[in-house]
């Protein structure tokens, strides 16, 4: 996978994929498996932006099963299972525990009765997994089982009831993977592409202008079908005056494994405190391999200053963990690294609360009434059910196209590779990021093609080794070299170390 932006000029594509996220990589993979010719560009690096911010949990659904809703339930649950079946090196079995208390709705005899109608409902959850990927019954847990998994368990708990979910290892690794198996049936993708312009000839899409943000060309991508699928950016490319509301959505990583299996907890957050999930959200503790995920913590999107909103959300996840699980006491000394991303409200696009989250994909067909014909846009709400909208994104393209109905085959096609688990010698692995991954910065390699993203925050020191290695691999001067290993150490650490009061 080589970035030559040639290759997406001097041809009419069947398809142009505007955003290089979880959505925008699924489209492009379903489509290039379906026969169409495919153009992928992304304004910054693959799956950099909010798909890389994802707490890593591969949900089935049983949220939406004991909110009644039960086709997205069904939707969750098939993703799950496909994405384990389709990239088993990146995504694996992960155990979930919550706390059972009093005789309400968390009581044993309730979380028991959603356990058992969970597994009724999933039942062909492990259809063609491997053995070591199949997901086990849920069940419930006594106190001291709980407090063997995590030492810190909510006190006043009665146990806990346990279901399998799964875990993404690395996010940013499993959208390079669509990317990667889309360029290998003949997409032709390129990173750092930035969308200018929209091009419309009598009222139809008929590609896009793009600046190359490396070298500052400008190049035009013609094709028959255009999709936008660049995440908050998506209403303002489709000519919209505004981007629509979103929310800021952050997850902190702090040093060790606290637990062995993913806990959810209540937050004590009040509504006040917690406009968008509206209080008393459930937030969540990850263990990844030396560290432990912990979130999520949003506030409405405005514009604000991220590295600000970073400072107060970190420090009010450290306090919403203290106050239900008093036995972890974490500090600002044990923070790791923060990520965040931008997620869509309901915004009176959906029922239900308008600053809420949205909890449904948004597809347009911008030809009916919304926008230029041929184009479309989708502003996805879950990294879970991504492959699964690209399909019907894709089955819509493919009939539009008047190629009669081709069938969708990418939850069954392996898109992982063996080496994706276990990288080999950092030196192997920058070399082959740069020269098959199309990494062009730093921040590419460090953070989205190698296996530091999986370890504690590299120091400056390593960083520079990296850096030495890249810059003789492209040949940057030695100013190019030490502002990419700025931008990097700026992003490992935003805010040096002071978190700041939260609220």
């Amino acid at each position: 996978m080589q970035r030559d932006l040639t290759r997406l000029t001097g041809r009419v594509h069947d398809l142009v994929v505007v955003g290089g996220g979880i959505h925008g990589a699924c489209i492009a993979w379903d489509a290039t498996q379906r026969g169409l010719a495919v153009a992928l560009v992304e304004r910054y690096d693959f799956g950099s932006a909010t798909s890389a911010s994802s707490l890593r949990i591969v949900h089935g659904g049983l949220r939406s099963l004991t909110r009644g809703n039960f086709r997205g339930m069904r939707q969750s649950n098939r993703e799950r299972s496909a994405l384990l079946r389709i990239a088993p090196t990146l995504v694996e079995p992960l155990p979930v525990m919550v706390p059972t208390s009093g005789t309400g709705a968390a009581s044993r005899p309730v979380l028991r009765a959603v356990l058992r109608l969970n597994d009724l409902l999933s039942s062909g959850r492990n259809r063609e997994l491997d053995p070591d990927h199949r997901l086990s019954d849920g069940r419930l847990l006594s106190l001291d089982q709980c407090r063997r998994q995590f030492a810190a368990f909510p006190p006043g708990a009665t146990g806990g009831a346990q279901w399998w979910d799964g875990r993404l290892r690395q996010p940013e690794r499993l959208t390079l993977a669509f990317v990667r198996a889309a360029a290998a049936q003949g997409a032709q993708v390129a990173n750092y592409c930035q969308m200018d312009q929209l091009m419309v000839e009598n009222g139809t899409a008929i590609g896009v202008r793009v600046m190359d943000v490396l070298g500052g060309d400008t190049i035009e991508v013609r094709g028959h079908r255009v999709v936008i699928a660049a995440g908050p950016w998506t209403p303002l490319l489709c000519g919209q005056a505004a981007v629509a509301p979103q929310a800021f959505a952050l997850n902190i990583e702090v040093s060790g494994r606290l637990a062995e299996v993913a806990v959810g907890v209540r937050s004590q957050a009040r509504r006040a405190e917690d406009p968008v999930m509206g209080g008393r959200r459930f937030i969540f503790l990850v263990p990844q391999e030396a560290t432990t995920l912990l979130g999520t913590w949003y506030v409405p999107w405005q514009g604000q200053d991220p590295d600000a909103l970073v400072r107060r959300g970190a420090a009010a996840l450290i306090e919403e963990f203290n106050a239900a699980c008093p036995g972890l006491a974490l500090g600002e000394p044990d923070l790791v690294r923060c990520q965040w991303g931008l997620l869509p409200l309901k915004g009176g696009r959906e029922p239900g609360r308008s600053g809420a989250l949205a909890v449904r994909a948004r597809v347009i067909d911008h030809g009916f009434g919304f926008g230029p014909r041929h184009m479309l846009s989708v502003e996805g709400v879950k990294f879970t059910t991504a492959r699964g909208i690209a399909e019907s994104v894709v089955d819509g393209v493919v009939a539009s196209l008047g190629r009669g109905k081709i069938p969708c085959r990418s939850a069954e096609t392996r898109i992982d590779r063996p080496e994706d688990a276990d990288g080999g010698p950092v030196r192997t692995q920058i070399d082959r990021a740069i020269r098959e991954e199309m990494a062009v910065r730093l921040s590419d390699v460090i953070f989205r093609r190698t296996s530091l993203g999986l370890q504690l925050p590299p120091t400056r020191g390593v960083v520079a080794d990296v850096a030495r290695i890249v810059a003789d691999t492209l040949g940057w001067i030695p100013s190019r070299e030490a502002d990419e290993i700025a931008d990097v150490v700026r992003r490992l650490h935003p805010f040096g170390s002071t978190l700041g009061p939260a609220g």
